[in-house]
């Protein structure tokens, strides 16, 4: 035997003012209204819900049991309808999404700095996602993109091509006087190198910017990612060919990094499951990434680009 709201706000409002005047006046309703209702609900629920003596009311020990149950439930309905509103406003929200190592390092953290920027109440929940991760994350995750320098071949997966990031060079600061400001592939011939597994996007990159020029490495160190290659060569274990993305982390007080002589080789993606909702921030953020993307692309690599503008 369910009550219905409006029977509920009578009896929450007869509790509140002490009386059934009170309770009229709150509602803007007649008195006789209010005690009319009162006394169907005692009727439906089988018990009485106040005492009356000399004019005034008191609550029974079920009706301030009752009461507790409805404040409960109103404090509750009160709570969903403000993060409604905020949702509705954008002042609260969060952006879930997922990164490749490459790009999770710094340059999401920068366009998404960006954003915040821009919406202050925006809360960013980003995960660093290996290669095998993506795929998962992206069709079955939390998030509702990833960034990467590969493409996803799913067809529940829009991946969208962002922007392009340059490979670069980073030599060893006390052999760094034997290159120039532009390396070329023979330079690095006899040298050893920090080289990545062959079915790696970097190992891939850097086996398209070595070969045609027949430059075999006197030695090479083996890596799967690139933050490892950087941090090889920082301790002077060889010479790195990493995005320029990775190299940004590099310490310059320990690796030189030079410009390669080769074009843009790493495409930058954004992964959104379109079979699932995103909101309206996965928007703002790929703008965003791709504004900040042609910024760097216009600039030299490895220099510290402004915001990713409007």
């Amino acid at each position: 035997m369910s009550l219905t709201l409006r029977q509920i706000e009578m009896f929450r409002a007869v509790m509140t003012a002490k009386s059934f005047v009170g309770a009229a006046r709150i509602l803007r309703v007649a008195q006789p209204t209010v005690t009319n209702v009162i006394a169907r609900i005692e009727d439906k629920l089988g018990l009485p819900l106040f005492q009356r003596q000399g004019g005034r009311i008191y609550p029974t020990a079920e009706a301030a049991a009752i009461l507790a149950e409805i404040d409960r439930a109103f404090v509750q309905l009160e709570q969903a309808v403000g993060r409604v509103d905020r949702v509705a406003r954008r002042e609260t929200a969060m952006l879930r999404l997922g990164a490749a190592p490459s790009v999770g390092r710094r340059l999401v953290p920068e366009v998404l700095n960006t954003l915040l920027a821009e919406h202050g109440g925006l809360t960013v929940h980003l995960e660093i996602l290996s290669v095998a991760q993506v795929l998962d994350y992206v069709l079955n995750g939390p998030g509702e993109c990833a960034v990467s320098i590969f493409p996803i071949a799913h067809g529940a997966v829009r991946s969208s091509r962002v922007g392009n990031a340059r490979l670069v060079c980073l030599v060893p600061c006390d052999m760094s006087d034997r290159f120039g400001a532009m390396v070329e592939p023979i330079a690095l011939a006899g040298q050893t190198l920090i080289a990545f597994e062959p079915h790696t996007v970097h190992g891939q990159v850097m086996a398209r910017f070595l070969d045609p020029a027949s430059a075999i490495p006197r030695r090479t160190h083996l890596v799967r990612f690139a933050e490892s290659a950087v941090g090889l060569a920082e301790a002077g274990l060889g010479i790195a060919l990493v995005d320029e993305f990775s190299a940004l982390s590099a310490d310059r007080a320990r690796v030189a990094v030079r410009q390669v002589a080769f074009p843009p080789a790493f495409d930058i993606f954004l992964h959104v499951n379109h079979e699932r909702p995103v909101s309206h921030f996965t928007e703002l953020f790929e703008r965003a990434l791709s504004r900040r993307l042609a910024r760097i692309a216009a600039a030299e690599p490895c220099t510290v680009v402004g915001g990713a503008g409007r």
